[in-house]
């Protein structure tokens, strides 16, 4: 029905919540991180950036709009 496991949703909600906190705020990328329930920065870093293009703290530096 959309195209997507339930898996890639919940993913994708996550990297979008993670992308808003890197451009609105100033909390550590490993914070950011731990609040869109990855418990590993090496995990949520290879998803952000297979998702993104860019790694979060460069993403972050770069200011780039949603």
């Amino acid at each position: 029905l959309y195209g997507a496991t339930i898996s890639e949703i919940l993913s994708e909600r996550r990297l979008t919540e993670a992308r808003r906190l890197l451009l609105a705020s100033d909390i550590p990328v490993a914070s950011v991180a731990y609040r869109c329930s990855y418990l590993n920065n090496a995990a949520f870093t290879r998803a952000f950036t297979r998702r993104f293009g860019l790694p979060p703290s460069e993403y972050r530096r770069m200011g780039l709009a949603a």
